[in-house]
């Protein structure tokens, strides 16, 4: 099994009762890849998620599916912008404690150059801090159902 510490950004509109939401984190993550040849992404911060599948790819796909799953759940639990924007400041403040220490040691070992992971780009950590921001897009008539994944489908 290896390991390697990831930071990833992600940039989503979210609409909500009444509202959408611009959402933009920062967040960390490390991503395992298992002896069975499975990879699995388990979040830092936010820690409360987590995305696997049998290749990168996959993993990545899973991972952001399932973190847009928690803002659309929120989204549809929540009366109010503000009240959304307080629910994703408490989902994004969880930290996975055990996953942060491992994501410090793995990232210690990259500055090392003890470890890399091929294909994804380096980034400077300390330039990727965890942040968030929530803000008020539009106000109007919208409904979380708008809320959807991209798809992809082979043309017949």
């Amino acid at each position: 099994m290896k390991s390697y510490p990831l930071v990833f950004s992600f940039r989503d509109p979210i609409v909500g009762k009444g509202f959408v939401a611009g959402v933009v984190v920062n967040g960390r993550a490390i991503l395992t890849e298992e002896d069975d040849g499975d990879v699995w992404i388990f979040g830092v911060q936010p820690g409360g998620v987590a995305g696997g599948d049998r290749d990168k790819g996959a993993a990545f796909r899973q991972f952001k599916e399932n973190y847009l799953s928690v803002l659309w759940d929120i989204a549809s639990e929540t009366r109010s912008f503000d009240a959304f924007k307080k629910e994703v400041e408490v989902f994004f403040a969880q930290t996975n404690k055990p996953n942060a220490q491992d994501w410090k040691g793995l990232h210690t070992l990259v500055k090392r150059g003890s470890i890399s992971l091929p294909g994804l780009e380096r980034i400077d950590a300390n330039t990727r801090r965890p942040s968030l921001k929530v803000v008020l897009l539009d106000k109007n008539e919208s409904k979380p159902a708008a809320n959807r994944f991209d798809e992809i489908a082979q043309a017949a």
